[in-house]
Order: structure tokens, then C-alpha cells, then sequence
């Protein structure tokens, strides 16, 4: 067999359009930015979506053009100067090297919005196509989370989305992805693709693949692709933080040269996600009710009981929190919690005061509340007790995205008030703490806490639920807050289920 070569480029953004600022390059420099053969020395053998790729690529024999990998914390649009020069990091090696190349290998996130623009996938996805023509396949890896545009579902070959939420399964997305490509380029499929849009949002807890409706759905998904036509059954519950005409449920179905098929399967999965509507809302505690909950648990803890779990959804990083919010920690602070912990507040000004003070001193701060109203105000007058300053570095050893390198800038481990009360991270970046790694590099033991709370919405229960007795999402207020009723949409299409009334009869009559 001769030789096979495909280009590979990494570009991945979470937009969420209700957050202030822009996300330029500096903010991708501070998650992740390599370029060329530091791809394969940084991500080789790592969770990701790129690792998943080289491992498929050293099996089947194809060499791999690097061009860059670049991914910031989810926040605001993307800064136009930071998208044009990750765009070019791609295609202009692209044109470049398009005469020797066999496919092209994007791992994109699917929910990104540059400035002046509502999809930062479609429009990059075809100009590669542009460059290389109709005969070079393009496989694209999306997160679950995407925003699935037309122009993304015409211009690429195939579209492979993450089967997980927890995203446990990159590595095995990126393997997928590039499987997909290698039979492509071999001629032994001809992938086609056709989506439908069931017009549901689901609640952010509701998203949890391992559980209730959405787990069924992905069990549908997969008792499709035992079929000998279906290459790909995708299901993305959308990213409700982000108001653009693309924003909703989306069923893109990858079969082999049969474009019925996958319009049928993609109708009749639709169906079933309109059908089960009602499940994918709930009803979880506001930050009062749920701390309180938590300090009642954690009073009649066994010593072999987990700890008492709780995340505060509407803070999360992971969907663009601004990450500094107080309102858990303030309720966890008046009701007298004690041996719990709080993960993260991103306050560079606190850090900076409790590393002039040093280690075993105490330092009084307003703590968060400092990016916007949105996510309560500053605790003021909070004496802390420095514990712990570390760099900030520490590389996931959980489930999701496990060999991953992780940059906090400066951080401190703090203890509120007494030695005995909430211990708080606080950092200089933000950053989901998913993984309990972020404790142990600061010198704490999770297991041993009996309240401990992160700012996440479902990523956390890879690495935290095997450990805890009890799990508690939190209706907390936020940019990423749980439920798509709270935000003030303009530009979505609409009816969407639960912000409108509907019923049966206001499903869309194919």
C-alpha cells in the first residue's frame, strides 16, 4: 500500500456569547497552544482527541502533517486577529501540502463564535474543503456540545461527536474520527450525512449520559451503528450559553452511500428525543436549600461514607463562568460548614495578597464577586489562613482527559475563617476543576473532606462520584446557569421546548 498522509489540526473554543470580553490568543496560550511536531510529544498517549488519532495512525501505517492544536476555557466570542491565526495555522499548510494529501483529520469542539460571526467551524471546515476539492475526504471530530451548522454538516465527509458527557471517551472520539477517514481515503465506505433538529433543550443535569433520558438516547444512538449502513449516529444536546441561529438539539447520522437511511434514522431518533421532552427537565435546590441539605448529610457520615458532592452549576468554567462567583461558598461560610472544601475561585488580587503573606499567615480580602453581577458580590472583610501556593501545574490523572497538562497560574489553598471551616481554592486562571487532581497537587486529600463542592455541571462525576456518598447539582445563578429558561434569547430558532409552551402538535411535520 503506498504511503498516506493526513493533515491534522486542532481548534476548539466553547463560545458562550452572554460573557463579557473576548477570548484572544493569550487565554488559548494559557490552556493549551502547540504547533507542529510539539503535537505529538504533548498529546501522544493523552485522552484527547488527538491522541486518539496518533494512536490510529501509528496502527494503520499513515503519516500525520501536524499543524496546530489550540483550546481555551470556554468564555467569551473569539477575538477575529485569535481566529484568523489559528484558521491559518491550518490552512495555510493546507494549500501548501494539499497535492500530497490523502484526508484531513479537523478535532474541533463545534460551539465556537468568533467576532462577526456565528460558527467558527462551518466557514474553516469549507475553506479546507475549498483547498483540497471534493476527493480528499475531511473527518471532524466535534464535542457533544456543538452547535451543529448545515455548512459543517456539507462541507465534511463525516462529523464524529463524543458519546459521553462526562467526556470520558476524547481519545476514543479522535480514534473514530480517524478510523472513519483511514476507510474513507480506502475507498471501503462512502460516508453521507443528513441532520434533523428536534426543537428540546435539555437542563445541564439532564445532559448526563449515564443516567435517566439521555443515557436511553445513547443507547438508541449505538443500537443504530450495529447496522452494517451506519457509519455514525450523533447526538448533540446543544450548548444552550449561546444565543446564535444554530443553537439547539441536532441529529447528524453518518451512514455508508445512503442518504435515506440516515434521514430516517435521524427522524426517528428525533422523534424519540421530542417524545421524552418532559425528562430532560427537572427540578434542583437553589444554593440555600442545597447547602443546607449538605450539612444534614455530612452530620451522619459513616467513616467509610463518601463525601457529600455538590457542584455549582451556574459558576461552571467549563461553559464560561466567570468562575468567581460566591453564592455557594457564602451560604456554605453563614451556615457553619465544617471539613468542606470549595473548588475554584479564580481572584488573581486574593492570590497575590496571600502569596505576599506567605504560608501560615493570615491575610483579610474581599473574596470573588469581581467580574460581574451575575454571580453574587464579593465576600468583604473574609479573613483566610494561607495554606498552600503552588504554580498552578498538575496533569489530570481522572477519567477525562487523563495525561492532560493543566495551568492554574499561581494558586493558593485557603482555609475561611478557622482550620476546621471551608477550605477554598483560589487561582489566577480558570479552569473546570474536573479532575481531583487539583486538590492533591495542593496538598489536600479529597476523600477525606465531608462536604466537598466544584464548579462544574457534569464533567466532575467521572472523577468525584466514585468517591462521594451523596451528589447535589446546585440551581445556582450564572452565565452557565442549568436551566435555558433563565436566559434572554433573541436570535435562536424558536419554538424550543421548555422556554415555549408546545405539545405533540407542534412538532415539526416532515
Amino acid at each position: 500500500m503506498a504511503d498516506e498522509t493526513v493533515l491534522v489540526g486542532g481548534f476548539s473554543h466553547e463560545t458562550n456569547t452572554f460573557a463579557k470580553g473576548t477570548t484572544g490568543r493569550p487565554l488559548f496560550q494559557e490552556r493549551e497552544e502547540y504547533f507542529g511536531e510539539e503535537i505529538p510529544e504533548k498529546l501522544r498517549g493523552t485522552n484527547t482527541q488527538i491522541g486518539g488519532v496518533i494512536d490510529v495512525a501509528e496502527d494503520e501505517g499513515v503519516d500525520l502533517q501536524f499543524t496546530v492544536a489550540a483550546s481555551a476555557t470556554p468564555s467569551g466570542v473569539v477575538a477575529a486577529d485569535a481566529y484568523e491565526f489559528y484558521t491559518e495555522q491550518i490552512l495555510d499548510p493546507l494549500e501548501e501540502h494539499a497535492a500530497d494529501l490523502d484526508g484531513v483529520m479537523l478535532c474541533l469542539h463545534g460551539a465556537m463564535v468568533p467576532e462577526g460571526m456565528d460558527d467558527g467551524e462551518g466557514p474553516l471546515i469549507a475553506r479546507a474543503r475549498e483547498i483540497v476539492g471534493e476527493d480528499v475526504p475531511i473527518s471532524v471530530t466535534l464535542d457533544l456540545h456543538g452547535n451543529i451548522t448545515d455548512e459543517m454538516v456539507e462541507e465534511a465527509d463525516a462529523l464524529v461527536a463524543y458519546e459521553s458527557y462526562p467526556h470520558v471517551d476524547t481519545g476514543d472520539t479522535g480514534r473514530n474520527g480517524m478510523r472513519t477517514l483511514v476507510r474513507t481515503m480506502r475507498g471501503e465506505i462512502d460516508p453521507v450525512m443528513h441532520i434533523e433538529r428536534p426543537p428540546v433543550l435539555a437542563m445541564g443535569p439532564k445532559q448526563n449520559t449515564r443516567e435517566g433520558p439521555m443515557a436511553e438516547v445513547m443507547a438508541k444512538a449505538r443500537e443504530y451503528e450495529g447496522r452494517d449502513d451506519v457509519v455514525k449516529v450523533n447526538v448533540f444536546p446543544a450548548f444552550h450559553q449561546s444565543d446564535i441561529p444554530s443553537m439547539g438539539w441536532s441529529i447528524p447520522v453518518v451512514a455508508d452511500g445512503d442518504e435515506e437511511t440516515a434521514r430516517d434514522i435521524a427522524r426517528e431518533l428525533s422523534e424519540h428525543v421530542w417524545d421524552r421532552r418532559e425528562d430532560f427537565v427537572g427540578d434542583y435546590p437553589e444554593p440555600a436549600e442545597a447547602v443546607a441539605e449538605a450539612k444534614r448529610l455530612a452530620a451522619d457520615l459513616d467513616e467509610d461514607d463518601g463525601f457529600v458532592l455538590m457542584a455549582d452549576v451556574g459558576d461552571n468554567p467549563g461553559g464560561g463562568g466567570a468562575t468567581d462567583g460566591t453564592t455557594v461558598l457564602r451560604e456554605m461560610l453563614d451556615q457553619g460548614l465544617t471539613n468542606a472544601g470549595f473548588a475554584i475561585v479564580r481572584d488573581p488580587e486574593v492570590v497575590e495578597q496571600c502569596v505576599e503573606a506567605g504560608v501560615g499567615e493570615r491575610v483579610t480580602v474581599d473574596l470573588g464577586g469581581k467580574t460581574d453581577d451575575l454571580h453574587g458580590d464579593p465576600i468583604e472583610d473574609l479573613e483566610l489562613y494561607v495554606k498552600t501556593i503552588t504554580d498552578g501545574e498538575f496533569v489530570n490523572t481522572g477519567p477525562m482527559g487523563t495525561g492532560s497538562e493543566n495551568h492554574l497560574g499561581r494558586a493558593v489553598q485557603v482555609n475561611c475563617g478557622h482550620e476546621d471551616g471551608v477550605t477554598v481554592l483560589v487561582t489566577e486562571n480558570r479552569m473546570q476543576p474536573l479532575d481531583a487532581e487539583i486538590w492533591r497537587h495542593m496538598g489536600v486529600q479529597p476523600e477525606r473532606l465531608d462536604v466537598l463542592v466544584v464548579k462544574s455541571t457534569n464533567h466532575y462525576r467521572a472523577d468525584y462520584e466514585p468517591m462521594c456518598s451523596t451528589n447535589i447539582p446546585i440551581n445556582s445563578p450564572g452565565l452557565v446557569a442549568m436551566d435555558p429558561r433563565k436566559f434572554d434569547y433573541t436570535r435562536i430558532p424558536r419554538p424550543q421546548f421548555p422556554i415555549d409552551e408546545m405539545d405533540d402538535d407542534d412538532y415539526p411535520d416532515w
